[in-house]
């Protein structure tokens, strides 16, 4: 990777085909894992149902 130009709000760089898929995989991953975890914490957090309430709220989404 070759950095192109750089100035004070971006920055152009030169890669190949190959790094730059690898890079968008690797950036959406993060996303899916920073979703997943943001999902555990509300799993966490949330208070415990009994089944009816449980199939009620599935219900209505």
């Amino acid at each position: 990777m070759t950095v192109v130009e750089r100035t004070n709000r971006s920055v152009t760089v030169r890669m190949t085909i190959g790094r730059w898929e690898r890079m968008q995989q690797l950036e959406k991953a993060y996303q899916v894992a920073r979703a997943i975890i943001r999902a555990k914490n509300q799993c966490v957090n949330a208070e415990p149902m009994d089944i009816k309430q449980a199939t009620a709220f599935i219900d209505s989404l």
